[in-house]
């Protein structure tokens, strides 16, 4: 038998996850500004605008402003045709960042340090982004950089096992 009290958090502990995302610094604002202006730059094609949030405390990043993943799904199958498809292509998205977050907080050190891997920290956020808010189409795109991501753990952690 599962007693149901076991399955939820004692009041007193609401809250106290979020600290583990919390970084020792927050971004300075000219920070917020060029990582903001680089995250535009390397991902134009998809997305509108790149903004600062304080609302945000255990997600990294969020998209907003955007059209409902089901209704989306719904419409495109409806229309079957061949000229349909382009039509419901993702639209730019609106990405509000959290400048209190370790990952932001790393994404904005690597991308001076190594390019390369902010790049795919930053793309794996923002898909992130879009299967929380239901927009992500087909996951399995992500697959590749999950693993990428998972070897660049694997190696980090041979290199420091004590870390």
């Amino acid at each position: 038998d599962i007693d149901l009290k076991d399955l939820v958090p004692p009041a007193d502990s609401k809250g106290q996850d979020d600290d583990i995302y919390k970084a020792d610094r927050e971004l300075t604002t000219k920070e917020k500004v060029e990582l903001c202006t680089w995250f535009k730059k390397e991902f134009e094609e998809e997305l509108a605008s790149c903004t600062v949030t304080t609302r945000l405390s255990s997600s990294p990043a969020i998209v907003t402003d955007h059209e409902s993943g089901a209704l989306r799904r719904m419409m495109k199958m409806v229309d079957t045709t061949e000229a349909g498809r382009d039509q419901f292509k993702l639209p730019k998205q609106h990405m509000e960042i959290n400048p209190n977050h370790k990952i932001i907080l790393g994404i904005n050190e690597l991308k001076t340090t190594q390019p390369s891997l902010a790049k795919v920290l930053a793309a794996q956020v923002f898909d992130n982004c879009l299967v929380a808010a239901g927009l992500l189409d087909d996951s399995r795109s992500m697959l590749p950089r999950l693993n990428d991501l998972l070897i660049c753990v694997v190696n980090g952690a041979k290199e420091n096992p004590n870390a």
